[in-house]
């Protein structure tokens, strides 16, 4: 950075010319002789051997402008500020340069403090300040301009870091926590239902029939219902898209031991994708009786996993596989 002079009054004008770049500081383009005068007044507001004023910022490569910044004095406090050509938006430029400013105003003025001004629907500028470590102090309402006030001093950076230190510290735990919790995870209910093994399993090898007996077919009337293939037969799909309860997803028929077991994969597409394996198991309970076990199992990826122990999942879904095994009992003993 060198220190404007009045000299670089077509540098200042390249900058000043252009709406984009004007918009938080005059709000408009200026024309060649208001860039002059406002240049005029902005060398002159400190004496050449002061370090503080107005900088041109160049490539440090090719010379090119990029910009321009300021370093004024704020009480006890350094107020830093910055223009920067469009053509080096988004590059990190700004960021750059806010950090070197904060650095400089710390270690040549000794400074306090470090402030910045930034107008409150600036949200670039206010991001850069964000990252240059800059923490938002206060909202100040001028007659003619509303911004927040951005503040950075060496103390606020440490309690930064620390608190960082502890965030990612934190993180790490729980990565190493999912690395040695559980990530199946299994449901399963069962009931007796007096009727014979026969009629039992020939009820519940249709997997439209579930819509019969299953709570969650219940939670939503409206609920679009498709099927996909031929009912009793491995590749069977039943699709569904309901309210916020039901959600969408897919079920199909993925194994039958006829007489025995039905295996099904169930695939949830909202409100959450996730995939699980369902069953339902029959067997003879004594005459005319017979066990219906319900149930299902999945794998929560690393590192979600971690939040396994905390859901309990057999209660959060146990109840209503009770509550549509009692459902199935009642339709097939009336």
């Amino acid at each position: 950075m060198i220190k404007a002079t009045i000299d670089d009054g077509e540098k200042y004008y390249r900058l000043s010319n252009n709406p984009r770049v004007m918009k938080y500081v005059t709000g408009n383009a200026l024309t060649r002789k208001e860039a002059d005068a406002m240049l005029h007044e902005l060398v002159h507001e400190y004496d050449a051997d002061s370090w503080f004023g107005r900088y041109i910022i160049e490539d440090r490569f090719s010379g090119a402008l990029v910009g321009m910044a300021k370093l004024d004095s704020y009480g006890s406090a350094t107020e830093i500020g910055y223009r920067i050509l469009e053509e080096y938006w988004g590059k990190g430029v700004a960021t750059e340069v806010a950090v070197a400013l904060i650095h400089f105003s710390i270690q040549k003025f000794n400074s306090t403090s470090v402030v910045a001004f930034v107008n409150v629907e600036n949200t670039a500028s206010i991001r850069v300040l964000e990252k240059a470590g800059m923490v938002y102090m206060e909202r100040i309402e001028d007659p003619d301009e509303i911004k927040f006030k951005f503040s950075y001093t060496p103390q606020t950076n440490q309690t930064m870091k620390k608190v960082l230190y502890i965030i990612l510290g934190l993180i790490a735990l729980v990565l190493i926590a999912a690395l040695i919790m559980p990530k199946e995870y299994a449901v399963e209910r069962e009931i007796v239902i007096n009727k014979p093994k026969a009629e039992v399993y020939d009820y519940l090898e249709s997997l439209q029939n579930q819509t019969n007996w299953s709570v969650w077919a219940r939670m939503d009337p409206k609920m679009k219902m498709e099927y996909k293939g031929t009912d009793r037969t491995v590749g069977f799909t039943y699709l569904w898209e309901g309210n916020d309860e039901v959600g969408k997803g897919e079920q199909k028929i993925t194994k039958i031991v006829p007489g025995e077991r039905i295996n099904t994969q169930l695939r949830f597409l909202k409100p959450y994708e996730s995939t699980s394996e369902a069953y339902l198991i029959t067997e003879s309970a004594g005459d005319n009786q017979t066990k219906v076990k319900w149930g299902f199992t999945g794998v929560m990826p690393y590192p979600m996993n971690v939040m396994l122990p905390f859901m309990g999942m057999d209660k959060m879904i146990g109840k209503d596989f009770s509550d549509g095994l009692n459902n199935l009992k009642a339709i097939l003993e009336k």
